[in-house]
């Protein structure tokens, strides 16, 4: 079993639990305010080890109970984030789940098993454009594996409170549809504080991994003037949004409390630059599959995850320099290459 260790500080008016996660973000940081006389609890972490005893234990030291949180804002679907959310509801009731509809529609469609032969069917279609992108036939049979296993540990609990981009919260708490990460994923705004929970989209050192999903073909309908290819563009514009908030800190779910939101959010902005720059020389007057460029750009000696991580980080950047026009693709015997 594996064994964390937590911590708790203050900022300000917010409590942050901070708890080891067996991953390479190393930890995952839950919030604890107060607003409008409610305890609002930002994600519900990781079911795994001793987690929820940790948390439980945390929420002790600051003489809290989960009898006294009223809602539970989740910020995505990723199983760090939303972990215990059925055991937080059992052990109270009275607790208000908050999550965006497209994150409580792709949560019910991976987790209910009149669904999982469409999950699994939408996984074969991802494997096999990865096998086109250069991956071979056995790695994309693990991409399956991948993404009809990951749902598994995840527990479906029906939200109380649905909420919507734009969507005000107890009244004056924003609601920020910034998908990228996630495609549902949503931080929460505290305009009179100027404080933003920002889940995975904004981090202190790293830059969230910006990939594919596998989505329900309703949501795809519901959604269809949605780019479901072009997700750097929908990240980068949300950048922009979280940007024009002037946010005085942002309190992100991993990594360090960000007091420089502009700085970290135009270094963030740099870093894609840089990559788009990066992969479009790459593939200049040299054709490439999408994983051949991946490789290169981020090594062969990456684990399969990280491996199929990277390929996808490659592809979201291809996808938008190929709507810019930048580059271009042909197929050639089976397999997809990107030319500049």
């Amino acid at each position: 079993m594996y064994k964390f260790k937590s911590e708790v500080n203050k900022i300000d008016d917010v409590y942050r639990i901070k708890i080891d996660v067996p991953f390479a973000v190393k930890f995952v940081c839950l919030y604890l305010f107060k607003f409008n006389d409610q305890y609002i609890l930002i994600d519900a972490g990781l079911n795994m080890g001793n987690w929820s005893k940790l948390l439980f234990s945390a929420l002790n030291d600051l003489n809290i109970t989960i009898g006294d949180i009223d809602y539970c804002f989740i910020t995505h679907i990723h199983m760090d984030h939303i972990g215990l959310v059925k055991t937080l509801k059992r052990k109270n009731p009275n607790l208000k789940i908050v999550m965006n509809d497209i994150t409580h529609k792709v949560l019910r469609w991976e987790t209910n098993d009149s669904t999982m032969e469409e999950v699994k069917a939408e996984a074969k279609k991802v494997a096999n454009l990865m096998i086109k992108y250069g991956i071979s036939e056995e790695k994309g049979k693990r991409v399956v594996q991948f993404f009809t296993f990951w749902p598994k540990l995840l527990r479906y609990q029906k939200p109380d409170v649905i909420v919507r981009d734009n969507d005000r919260f107890l009244d004056d708490l924003e609601i920020i549809w910034t998908p990228g990460h996630s495609f549902g994923h949503t931080c929460i705004f505290n305009a009179k504080k100027k404080y933003l929970f920002a889940g995975d989209h904004i981090l202190s050192r790293i830059t969230p991994h910006i990939g594919n999903f596998l989505i329900p073909n309703t949501l795809k309908e519901e959604y269809e003037k949605y780019d479901f290819d072009n997700i750097l563009e929908h990240y980068l514009n949300s950048l922009d949004r979280i940007d024009k908030l002037n946010t005085k800190i942002i309190f992100p779910a991993h990594q360090n409390i960000i007091y420089n939101p502009h700085e970290r959010i135009l270094e963030i902005k740099r870093h894609h630059e840089n990559r788009l720059s990066e992969i479009s020389n790459l593939i200049k007057d040299k054709p490439m599959t999408p994983f051949k460029i991946s490789q290169i750009h981020f090594g062969t000696d990456l684990d399969e995850l990280n491996s199929f991580m990277a390929l996808s980080e490659v592809l979201g950047h291809l996808f938008y320099l190929e709507k810019q026009g930048t580059v271009q693709k042909f197929e050639k015997s089976g397999k997809i290459y990107y030319k500049n």
